[in-house]
């Protein structure tokens, strides 16, 4: 598995690697990126949650614009801290390869 196979378009670690690492994650010695990669999940639903309440309430468009660029930005942070956690675990190798 290459970089690009790593981050998706929109530079987010990839649907492909999440699965691959969560099933790595219990062979490594805590389970900080199983954790990790649950926390990224639950902030992917509320940024698509958002969406729908700026289609429900668009009186609170503003409000709703924010949670969902806040969101997106949660969304990059965790996504490379569990690509960072994973190289630091051994799960991922210098030449961005998610080891079998």
């Amino acid at each position: 598995m290459n970089n690009t196979d790593l981050l998706n378009k929109s530079g987010l670690i990839s649907e492909e690697a999440i699965e691959k690492l969560q099933k790595k994650a219990p062979d490594v010695s805590c389970q900080c990126p199983g954790q990790l990669i649950d926390i990224y999940r639950q902030i992917q639903a509320f940024t698509e949650y958002q969406q729908q309440c700026l289609n429900q309430k668009p009186q609170d468009e503003m409000i709703h614009k924010w949670l969902q660029s806040s969101s997106v930005n949660l969304e990059h942070i965790i996504s490379n801290t569990i690509i960072t956690l994973a190289r630091l675990e051994g799960m991922i190798d210098e030449h961005n390869q998610i080891l079998e």
